[in-house]
C-alpha cells in the first residue's frame, strides 16, 4: 500500500471532505477513513436529537437504520441489536475512551443524556482497528462537545423531569466546556388498553418504575498552536433506577432496585506535531463502574429473608492507554501504528460474603494505511494483532469460600480492506471488508446470573468476517443511501435453553457453530424551506448455519422510521415521527417473543428569538408494545418543553 501510494503520489489530492459546523470535539473522533465524509445513515447529529426532543442515547441510536432498541427487562435498562450483533459485542465509546463496563461489556444507554452530545457515530460493519476494541465489528462513538465562541450556553427543560445546561467557551489557546444533565422521572402510565388485575399496578399506572439520573461532562484544553491539543476530561454518572415486577405469564414476579448505578471517568487526550510529517495522538483513561442491586422478597419492597432476598454489589475499575503514530508519507498517504492496552478488574460479591476478583487485559498492535489514490478514490488497509490475557478468577462458594479458578488467554489477527469512491461531488460509494474477533467476557464465561444460567469457562472466541458495501447520492432536494452486509461468524456464542433438566428455562451461553447475518437497508430524504421528511427500512436476516431451529434472542428482522416536519407560517414546527419494528424472540427454542409494534410521536414547536417552545406527545395511539417480553412500555404521554440558546 505503502508503496502504491508512493507511486500515485503525483496525482491530484482527494477532494477536500464537507466540513463539520458543528461544535464537535474532533480529538474524540476515530474513523476508517480519516479524510472521507461520514455516511448520513451512520451518524445522529445533535441539530436531529434537539429537534425531536431526544433526551436518552438509547432514543437517538433508535433512529439509525439496523439498529434496534430493547428497553426495560429484568435490569430496567437499555440496549440494543445493530445488525443483529448484540450490544454486549458493541463497545460504546465516549470521545474514543470505552464505556462499557469490564465485566459484562455493556453500559445501559438510558442512563446517558444526550445533552452533553454534539453528534453520535456508527461504524456498523467494520470500526477503525486503532481504537483497539473487543468486537465482532460494530462500534459507536459518543462525541461530546467543544466551543468555539468566548461563551455558549443552552438550557432545556420538560414536563417530564428532564433538563441539561450546556456551558462553555474558547479564549485565545484554552477552552472549557461543562455539560449537566438531571432526570427525576416517576412511575409511568401504561396504555388504557393494557388488562390492570395484576397487583403490581396502580390502576394503569406502572408501579416500580421511577427512575433518578445525573450526568455531568466536563473537559478543559489547552491548543498551543495550530497543530497540538491537549485536553483533561470527566465523566459522571449517577442513577438510580426501580425494576418495575415482570407481567408476563413465562416467568415469576422478581423485585429489585438498584439504589445506586454509578459510573466514572477521567481521560486525557492529546495531538502533538512532532515533525512536519509525524503525528502522535494517545488517551489515557481511568474508569470506575459501581452498583448495588437490592432483591427483596416480595412486592413491599421491605424485607430479604427469602430466597430471593439478597444484595450484590459491583466495584469495578479499569486502566487503559492508547497511542497513535501517523506518518504523513506523502501528501496522498498516512501510515499508522497503533497500540492499545486495557487493564479490566471486577470486584463482586453479595453482603456478608467476601468479594471475589477477576482481572484481565486486553491488548492490541495495529498497522493501518491509507492511501488517497486520486480526485475519487481512497484505500484504507489495515491489520492488527489483537489478544486477551487472564490474571486471577476468584469464585465464592458458601461451602468452600473463596477458590481460584483456571486462567486463560487468547490471541487473533484481525484485518480490515476499505475502499471509498466519490464518482461525483454528490454520490459516494463504499465498500469494506474484515475479519474480528471477540473474545468470551467474563461475565459470558463465569457468571450465574442470578440462578438463570450455569457458567462456561470453557467459552471460546467468536470469529468474524464482514461484507458491507453503501451508497449515497443527492440530486437537488432529494437524497437517499442504500447499503447491503453480509456477516459470516465462526463460533458464535448464543444462548441455549433446556440444559438443566430440572429447570426448563436455565440456559447456558455456548459456541454454538457457524452463523450468518445479512440484510440490506434503504433511506431517502426531502428537503424544502416549508419541509423536511426522511424515511429508512432495514432488514436483518440471522441463521445459524448448524442448528437452524435455534432462535436468535431480540432482534426483529425488519425496522421502519419516519420523520417528518412542516413548517407553515410563524415559525410553527408540526413534526411527526414513527418507529415500527416485526415481533421477536424472547427464548432459543421460539416459544416466547414480543409482537411487532408502531409508535407515532407528535409536537408542535416555535422559535421566539433564542427561545424554542414546544409542545408534544409520545405514543400518540396509546399503543401497548414491548421491547422485552413482560416488560410493557408506557402509554400517550403530553408533555411541553422548552430551550434557550446564546
Amino acid at each position: 500500500m505503502l508503496l502504491l501510494s508512493a507511486a500515485m503520489a503525483a496525482l491530484p489530492l482527494t477532494a477536500k471532505p464537507l466540513m463539520d459546523t458543528a461544535q464537535v470535539f474532533h480529538l474524540g473522533e476515530v474513523k476508517v477513513f480519516e479524510h472521507q465524509r461520514t455516511f448520513k445513515a451512520n451518524q445522529v447529529s445533535d441539530d436531529f436529537i434537539k429537534s425531536a426532543d431526544i433526551q436518552r442515547v438509547s432514543e437517538a441510536l433508535n433512529w439509525v437504520p439496523g439498529l434496534i432498541v430493547q428497553e426495560a427487562g429484568g435490569r430496567s435498562e437499555a440496549g440494543f441489536m445493530l445488525r443483529g450483533i448484540s450490544s454486549a459485542d458493541v463497545p460504546i465509546y465516549i470521545d474514543g475512551v470505552p464505556m462499557t463496563a469490564p465485566y459484562d461489556g455493556t453500559v445501559d444507554l438510558y442512563r446517558l443524556s444526550t445533552g452533553m452530545l454534539s453528534k453520535i457515530d456508527i461504524s456498523k460493519s467494520a470500526s477503525s482497528l486503532l481504537l483497539g476494541g473487543n468486537t465482532l465489528g460494530p462500534s459507536i462513538n459518543l462525541i461530546s462537545r467543544q466551543p468555539q465562541k468566548p461563551l455558549e450556553l443552552h438550557f432545556d427543560v420538560n414536563s417530564l423531569w428532564h433538563s441539561n445546561l450546556n456551558v462553555g467557551g474558547r479564549w485565545g489557546k484554552w477552552l472549557a466546556q461543562v455539560d449537566f444533565g438531571y432526570s427525576n422521572v416517576s412511575n409511568f402510565r401504561l396504555p388504557h388498553s393494557y388488562p390492570i388485575g395484576s397487583p403490581y399496578l396502580d390502576g394503569h399506572k406502572r408501579l416500580n418504575s421511577r427512575t433518578r439520573d445525573v450526568n455531568l461532562n466536563a473537559k478543559v484544553g489547552y491548543m498551543p498552536n495550530a497543530t497540538d491539543e491537549y485536553v483533561v476530561g470527566y465523566t459522571l454518572v449517577r442513577a438510580e433506577k426501580h425494576i418495575p415486577p415482570y407481567l408476563g405469564e413465562n416467568g415469576k414476579a422478581q423485585f429489585r432496585i438498584y439504589p445506586e448505578w454509578n459510573k466514572d471517568e477521567v481521560y486525557f487526550h492529546s495531538k502533538t506535531r512532532l515533525t512536519p510529517t509525524l503525528t502522535l495522538k494517545s488517551r489515557l483513561w481511568y474508569d470506575t463502574f459501581k452498583n448495588t442491586l437490592d432483591s427483596y422478597d416480595d412486592f413491599t419492597y421491605s424485607t430479604q429473608q427469602g430466597k430471593q432476598g439478597w444484595t450484590s454489589v459491583y466495584n469495578d475499575y479499569a486502566l487503559g492507554a492508547n497511542a497513535n503514530l501517523i506518518w504523513s508519507t506523502t501528501n496522498n498517504n498516512d501510515l499508522k501504528l497503533g497500540v492499545n492496552y486495557k487493564y479490566d478488574v471486577h470486584r463482586s460479591h453479595n453482603v456478608g460474603e467476601p468479594v471475589a476478583h477477576i482481572t484481565e487485559g486486553i491488548y492490541s498492535f495495529v498497522v493501518e494505511d491509507e492511501a488517497r489514490l486520486n480526485r475519487q478514490l481512497s484505500l484504507t488497509a489495515s491489520i492488527g494483532w489483537f489478544g486477551r490475557q487472564g490474571y486471577k478468577v476468584e469464585e465464592y462458594n458458601s461451602k468452600t469460600g473463596i477458590s481460584d479458578l483456571p486462567n486463560s488467554h487468547d490471541s487473533n489477527i484481525n484485518a480490515l480492506a476499505a475502499l471509498d469512491y466519490h464518482p461525483s461531488a454528490n454520490q459516494h460509494l463504499r465498500f469494506t471488508m474484515s475479519r474480528s474477533s471477540l473474545f468470551a467476557r467474563m461475565k459470558d464465561r463465569y457468571s450465574y446470573k442470578l440462578g438463570k444460567a450455569i457458567p462456561n469457562p470453557d467459552l471460546g472466541t467468536q470469529n468474524a468476517i464482514n461484507l458491507d458495501i453503501a451508497y449515497e447520492g443527492r440530486w437537488h432536494n432529494l437524497s437517499w443511501q442504500a447499503g447491503a452486509f453480509y456477516n459470516f461468524i465462526n463460533d458464535i456464542i448464543q444462548e441455549v435453553t433446556g440444559v438443566d433438566a430440572s429447570d426448563p428455562k436455565i440456559y447456558q451461553l455456548q459456541n454454538r457453530g457457524k452463523a450468518q447475518y445479512r440484510g440490506f437497508e434503504f433511506g431517502a430524504s426531502y428537503e424544502l424551506s416549508w419541509l423536511t421528511a426522511h424515511a429508512n427500512y432495514s432488514l436483518t436476516d440471522q441463521r445459524n448455519m448448524d442448528n437452524k431451529d435455534l432462535k436468535f434472542l431480540y432482534s426483529p428482522k425488519s425496522k421502519f422510521t419516519a420523520f417528518m416536519e412542516f413548517r407553515p407560517i410563524w415559525h410553527l414546527r408540526l413534526q411527526g415521527r414513527l418507529i415500527a419494528q416485526s415481533k421477536a424472540y424472547s427464548s432459543s427454542d421460539g416459544s416466547t417473543s414480543t409482537a411487532g409494534f408502531a409508535t407515532i410521536d407528535a409536537s408542535l414547536a416555535r422559535k421566539i428569538w433564542k427561545t424554542d417552545v414546544k409542545v408534544g406527545v409520545l405514543n400518540v395511539a396509546d399503543r401497548v408494545y414491548e421491547y422485552t417480553e413482560g416488560y410493557p412500555m408506557r402509554g400517550r404521554t403530553w408533555y411541553a418543553s422548552i430551550s434557550f440558546d446564546l
